[in-house]
């Protein structure tokens, strides 16, 4: 949707204010999780959480390994 500002193709397909899942997508992501035989599953909140928090965790201690911040405070 160009009103938005949007450069390409989404998961969804906006009208106005309103947004739709564009069946097109989740086929083409049916179709690519079938071809490499990967099921999809629900997450749970906390398996969730730790795959966007740990590696923030991470990328912390090796600012601090290569001398850009001097304390975990920092």
């Amino acid at each position: 949707d160009k009103s938005i500002g949007a450069k390409g193709r989404g998961i969804y397909i906006h009208k106005g204010r309103d947004k739709v899942v564009d069946p097109e997508v989740v086929a083409q992501m049916d179709k690519i999780r079938q071809a490499k035989g990967i099921t999809a599953r629900s997450l749970p909140d906390q398996e969730i959480e730790e795959r966007l928090f740990f590696p923030m965790i991470n990328e912390g201690f090796r600012i601090l390994e290569e001398g850009h911040a001097l304390r975990s405070s920092d």
